[in-house]
C-alpha cells in the first residue's frame, strides 16, 4: 500500500487528537522483527544470530515462530540452535513442538537435546 503525496494518513490518539503517522506503522507492525529474522541467516556471525534469536524470544512475537523454526533445524553453531530453542519456548505457541521433538531426537549435540526436552514439556 502507498500513499500518493497529497494523503495523510491520520489516526485517533488514546485522547482524541488527530495524530499523522508515518506509514510504515501503519502498514507494517514490527519491522524490527523481520529485520533481526534476516539476522538469522548462517551467513551472519554466529554470536549476532544469538542476539538476534534471544530478541525474538523476548519480543514474543509470534510471526517470528516459522523462520524461528526454520533457523533451528538449519543452524550449525549449538549454542544459536539453544537460543533459538529458549526463544521458541518464550514465543510459547504449541505450534513448534514437532519441530523441537525433532532437535529433541536427532540433533547431534546433547545439551541441544535437552533444552529441546525441556521445551516440548513447558510447551505441552
Amino acid at each position: 500500500m502507498y500513499l500518493m503525496k497529497d494523503q495523510n494518513p491520520e489516526v485517533v490518539d488514546e485522547v482524541g487528537a488527530n495524530t499523522a503517522w508515518p506509514l510504515i506503522l501503519v502498514v507494517q507492525p514490527d519491522i524490527q522483527v523481520y529485520k533481526l529474522l534476516e539476522k538469522l541467516s548462517p551467513e551472519t556471525p554466529w554470536g549476532v544470530r544469538k542476539i538476534a534469536a534471544q530478541k525474538l524470544g523476548d519480543q514474543q512475537c509470534p510471526e517470528a515462530l516459522r523462520g524461528l523454526m526454520g533457523a533451528l533445524t538449519s543452524d550449525p553453531f549449538w549454542m544459536v540452535r539453544c537460543a533459538i530453542i529458549q526463544a521458541l519456548e518464550k514465543i510459547g505457541n504449541p505450534k513448534a513442538i514437532p519441530t523441537l521433538q525433532d532437535v529433541a531426537k536427532n540433533d547431534g549435540i546433547q545439551i541441544v537435546r535437552s533444552y529441546a526436552a525441556k521445551s516440548i514439556e513447558r510447551l505441552s
